[in-house]
C-alpha cells in the first residue's frame, strides 16, 4: 500500500437550513485517505456520514469558508465546473445504500450509464459487460432492475461505480438494504475490489461491517474522532 495521500477532507462543515432553522451537521470533520486503503466510517443514524461522504464526493459544497476536500493535493471546489463534473464522474464512484437504478433501462445500460454522458462510448458498454460477468450478472445484462434481487441491483450498482476505472469507491451502507447473507456477498465484492488496489471509503453503523476495513474512523457530534 502507497502512503500517498489520495483524497482529504479538511475541516468539513455543513448547516442545512430547514425553513427557519439551521441545522448544522458536520462541525470541522477532517479525513485522510491513503491510496489503496479501505476506510470505513462508522456513526450513528443522523451523524452526518452520508453528509461527509457527498462532500468528499463533490455531490454537495460544505459551508462557505470552512475548509475544503483535496484529490491528489489539489482542491475539488476550486476548480472550474467542467472539472468538478468530471471528478464526480470519473475519479470517484459512489455506491448507495437504495441503488439508485433507472427502472427502465437494462442492467448493462445502467451499468454503463456513467461512460454514456455526453457521448456514445463502446468500450464502456464494453467494460459494463466485462463488470457485470465478473460479478455474476451476464445472463441478467437485458433485464431490468425490477426482475434483480436486492444482492444482483448492489451488483448492478457497483458495476456502474466502476465502469470509468475511478480511483476511489465511496460506499454509502452499501449492505444497509439487504439481509446478512447477501450483504455478506456484497462485502466480499469489495474486499476483492480493494485487493485488486482499488481505494474504498466506507460508511456504516455496524462496528463488524466496519471491521472489514484496514482502518476505522468514528463521525461523533460531527466530529471524526
Amino acid at each position: 500500500m502507497s502512503d500517498a495521500i489520495l483524497l482529504q477532507g479538511c475541516d468539513l462543515r455543513k448547516t442545512y437550513v430547514l425553513g427557519r432553522a439551521e441545522v448544522p451537521v458536520l462541525h470541522g470533520a477532517s479525513i485522510s485517505v491513503e491510496e489503496g486503503s479501505w476506510v470505513s466510517i462508522l456513526g450513528s443514524s443522523g451523524s452526518g456520514k452520508s453528509t461527509l461522504l457527498h462532500l468528499l464526493g463533490g455531490l454537495d459544497r460544505p459551508d462557505a469558508d470552512s475548509g475544503q476536500v483535496l484529490y491528489r493535493g489539489q482542491s475539488v471546489w476550486e476548480q472550474s465546473q467542467r472539472a468538478i463534473n468530471v471528478y464526480r464522474n470519473n475519479d470517484i464512484g459512489f455506491v448507495f445504500q437504495f441503488y439508485h437504478l433507472l427502472p427502465e433501462l437494462t442492467v448493462l445500460e445502467n451499468a454503463s450509464l456513467p461512460a454514456m454522458i455526453g457521448e456514445t462510448n463502446e468500450s464502456g458498454l464494453e467494460r459494463a459487460e466485462t463488470l457485470l460477468t465478473q460479478f455474476g450478472l451476464g445472463h441478467r445484462l437485458h433485464h431490468k432492475p425490477r426482475e434483480l434481487s436486492g444482492g444482483e441491483r448492489q451488483r448492478t450498482a457497483i458495476a456502474r461505480a466502476l465502469v470509468n476505472e475511478p480511483s476511489m469507491l465511496l460506499a454509502d451502507e452499501p449492505t444497509g438494504n439487504l439481509d446478512e447473507e447477501t450483504g455478506g456477498e456484497i462485502l466480499g465484492v469489495l474486499k476483492e475490489l480493494h485487493q485488486d488496489g482499488l481505494a474504498i471509503v466506507m460508511v456504516t453503523h455496524d462496528p463488524s461491517i466496519a471491521a472489514q476495513g484496514t482502518e476505522t474512523v468514528h463521525l461523533r457530534r460531527g466530529l471524526i474522532e
